[in-house]
């Protein structure tokens, strides 16, 4: 398999714990009488977008690279989710997106140009320097800042609902 193929299989699995991790927040929040919107909105810091945002960013970041290695488009999305409920409706329809592209797709040559517009910025990439350099560093970035940001809020999370099951 290319680096291409386990880079998706990386973010699938990540979006998979992303979407238990959301399940004990929902499930935490209701036996303590917290509301959604409180953690859904809740940011790590005044200028750090809140867990909503962190969610949608990781889902982007995840089905953006693949569509981009794949060269496919990628589903757009509306970034309106207001519940938990929505968030894991978000979360299975990029997995189900990135289950799609075979390895076939995903083959090709590193120094494949890949261009990402961040902004006003044009950003450019060789296929490699983009998985490595942009793509999976943005990802786990957002996905630890969600996570982080249930745990500040109280949401028991540990070690192992991060990475997941390993066997």
């Amino acid at each position: 398999m290319s680096i291409y193929s386990e880079t998706n299989a990386q973010f699938i699995l990540g979006l998979s714990n992303l979407s238990a991790i959301l399940d004990k927040a929902a499930a935490w929040a209701k036996e303590n009488g917290k509301t959604e919107e409180s953690l859904l909105e809740a940011a790590l810091a005044a200028d750090m977008y809140p867990l909503v945002r962190q969610v949608q960013i990781t889902t982007d970041m995840a089905k953006r690279a693949v569509a981009r290695l794949a060269n496919v488009d990628a589903p757009v999305m509306e970034d309106n989710e207001t519940s938990f409920a929505q968030l894991q409706a978000r979360i299975s329809a990029t997995v189900a997106f990135m289950k799609g592209i075979t390895d076939a797709q995903l083959d090709g040559d590193d120094e494949r140009p890949i261009v990402v517009m961040a902004r006003e910025h044009e950003l450019r990439f060789t296929a490699r320097g983009y998985v490595y350099k942009f793509a999976t560093p943005n990802f786990y970035f957002h996905f630890t800042t969600a996570y982080d940001i249930l745990r500040q809020a109280g949401v028991p999370l540990g070690k192992r609902d991060f990475v997941g099951p390993i066997f």
